[in-house]
């Protein structure tokens, strides 16, 4: 039994715009390419934007972890006792978020990178649950997953959760033994995982997104030969950008005669790093000090709220110092040593963005990932 007509959209984390233009993957299923601007931050942010067509501020996702005064990675504490070496070797920490997962029950992706055990009763998860899935959103904002179980629609996803091969091979076996479906969603982070590698390394860019791309090309073949119609679509999340060097933010505002957990708290990302101030004299010395590093700068709220990653109680922080394209915030809590490649720049650096690729034209063009979502439904209500 052929089924009448099927979207299928591949979800290849940080195919980057520029990537794409010098690299003209998937034009043979997706030949329409539109450069589209991300949001500021990380896949975290930019995920749920392009699944719900709205910003940070209204969907609420921005940081993986945000400020609070109840944890629930309260009970994670006690390994601050734990020496750091062993706590944070993934021989330690794999295991250990193996068994978070069991005992808390969250479906969302999280990792404990290296952020100090001792902090966990003031930072808990953002991702809590599954964003692939219905009622993932605690704001109440519903995603394509909500419209799609609304309008009972068969589809199916694959999400991180699955190895690269594994997932497109199960894709091609539900092209043929499931005729009832619509709509698929296959999300990949093999690019992304690579390109922090290996980016600016051509030849082997090359080969990692040609390994993709067959995979694309031999499941929309597969679609074709069991569907009456097949629309494609191949987009991303953001670009990424090449460093170029890294900068002690966290030694810079350790040097300060304030004390870390009861003058001010700060989370260290790989891009940038993030306050919160019990008193003004620790807001006042931690800004002028960060104003004398010449490879960042502090975000006002008219630049969050430019970005629609605004959040009014500061949850995901008081004061956001971003770094310059390239350059890392070294150390920080995401590691020791900072990556080859980076994404969490500024959305307006040209390696910072986006792309979508579509089997048909699309008017009007979709000039930022939120705009993703609005061409999903309207090739699925088609």
């Amino acid at each position: 039994m052929r089924r009448e007509r099927i979207v299928l959209a591949f979800f290849v984390d940080a195919l980057g715009w520029e990537i794409a233009r010098r690299h003209r993957p998937f034009e043979s299923v997706a030949p329409h390419a539109y450069r589209q601007r991300t949001v500021l931050g990380y896949s975290c942010a930019a995920q749920p934007t392009i699944l719900t067509g709205e910003m940070p501020s209204t969907h609420g996702h921005w940081g993986m972890f945000y400020r609070t005064e109840r944890s629930e990675l309260a009970n994670l504490r006690p390994l601050r006792f734990v020496p750091p070496f062993v706590v944070h070797h993934r021989r330690f920490r794999n295991p250990l978020l193996r068994w978070h997962r069991r005992q808390s029950g969250f479906t969302g992706y999280y990792n404990f990178y290296r952020i100090p055990y001792g902090l966990f009763d003031r930072y808990d998860i953002c991702e809590k649950n599954d964003i692939y899935a219905p009622g993932a959103f605690a704001s109440g904002t519903p995603s394509i997953f909500d419209d799609l179980a609304a309008e009972g629609l068969p589809h199916r996803t694959w999400t991180w959760t699955t190895p690269l091969e594994e997932s497109f091979a199960e894709l091609e076996v539900a092209l043929t033994t499931e005729p009832e479906l619509r709509f698929v969603l296959l999300y990949t982070a093999f690019l992304d995982g690579f390109l922090h590698d290996h980016v600016g390394d051509e030849e082997a860019v090359a080969e990692a997104i040609a390994r993709v791309e067959r995979l694309v090309e031999s499941a929309v073949e597969r679609a074709r030969e069991t569907s009456g119609e097949v629309e494609v679509l191949v987009f991303s999340d953001h670009g990424m950008t090449a460093t170029v060097g890294g900068c002690d933010v966290m030694g810079t505002i350790g040097s300060l005669e304030l004390a870390h957990g009861s003058d001010y708290l700060a989370f260290y990302d790989s891009t940038m790093a993030r306050f919160w101030f019990t008193h003004e004299t620790a807001r006042k010395e931690i800004v002028d000090a960060l104003e004398g590093i010449d490879r960042g700068t502090i975000l006002t709220d008219d630049d969050l709220k430019r970005e629609g990653v605004y959040f009014e109680d500061g949850r995901f922080g008081e004061l956001i110092f971003l770094m310059d394209p390239g350059t890392l915030v070294v150390p920080s809590y995401m590691g020791e040593r900072g990556p080859r490649g980076m994404h969490g720049f500024t959305p307006d650096h040209e390696d910072s963005h986006a792309v979508l690729m579509s089997s048909l034209r699309l008017d009007p063009e979709p000039a930022h990932i939120r705009d993703t979502y609005t061409v999903m439904r309207r090739l699925v209500a088609a």
